[in-house]
């Protein structure tokens, strides 16, 4: 069961939830609208090949904004 991020449209929220099925409508914990839009979320990890590798953020250093919506940088500005 993973945990997605979502920005809400109506109020502009940006919130995790707990999925149980795919199926299932999400609605926004702030104003219970189900406009919805999923995000993807930035993550870390941990390079295990070099001693000197440290740990990075994806998308932190590409020139864009990993947090945007497919349609919006709202998101992330």
């Amino acid at each position: 069961m993973p945990i997605y991020e979502y920005y809400c449209e109506g109020c502009d929220c940006q919130f995790e939830t707990l999925v149980f099925r795919s199926s299932d409508p999400v609605a926004c914990p702030s104003c219970s609208t189900e406009n919805v839009t999923r995000v993807l979320s930035v993550f870390g990890f941990k390079s295990g090949g070099d001693k000197g590798a440290a740990s990075s953020r994806m998308g932190s250093g590409a020139g864009g904004c990993s947090g945007c919506a497919a349609t919006s940088c709202k998101t992330c500005h």
